[in-house]
């Protein structure tokens, strides 16, 4: 399995067809347990985006009537082996993960009608369609995971924002 990215590292594998099929099933999962506030189930990040290098870490944003109601879906959640952080300091966002050692899935909660979810999608679909901004996103977030090759993936994530930033103002 070309998926899953252990605790503490940060490095990019080539992309893999394969992680969207695993994305289908997850949401299939999801939707099994879920409740009907969870509205859209989405496949976003770069395993979303054919071609583009990527953490092995499928991630999926779920747009609800209100993110705080994800704070009601834990047991749901970790019938299918997620582990939930709660409130982590993201304004307007929940993160849940799935397999605590080697994430292989993170959900993203989100306000169905909030900029978080726009964004997402966005940032997503402009990759998708335009092969320079997704060739120098790839680059920044290769030099990230080359500054921060262990250690708290915030550091990683951080290093990207500016860039996810400016596209998503350019687009």
């Amino acid at each position: 399995m070309s998926l899953g990215l252990p605790r503490g590292q940060n490095y990019l594998v080539a992309a893999d067809p394969a992680w969207f099929a695993f994305f289908e099933e997850e949401r299939d999962r999801l939707r099994s347990v879920l409740p009907s506030d969870a509205l859209e189930i989405e496949h976003v990040g770069s395993t979303a985006v054919p071609g583009l290098r990527a953490k092995p870490i499928i991630d999926i944003a779920i747009a609800a009537r209100d993110h705080r109601l994800a704070d009601q879906w834990q047991e749901a959640m970790a019938s299918l082996g997620y582990d939930y952080p709660g409130d982590i300091g993201v304004p307007d966002h929940r993160i849940y993960g799935r397999d605590r050692d080697i994430r292989r899935f993170l959900v993203h909660v989100v306000d169905a009608n909030g900029p978080r979810w726009r964004e997402f999608l966005r940032f997503r679909d402009l990759l998708r369609r335009d092969a320079d901004v997704a060739a120098a996103y790839e680059a920044v977030k290769l030099e990230a995971a080359e500054r921060h090759p262990t250690g708290p993936r915030s550091d990683y994530t951080k290093a990207k924002a500016r860039f996810i930033e400016r596209a998503l103002a350019s687009a």
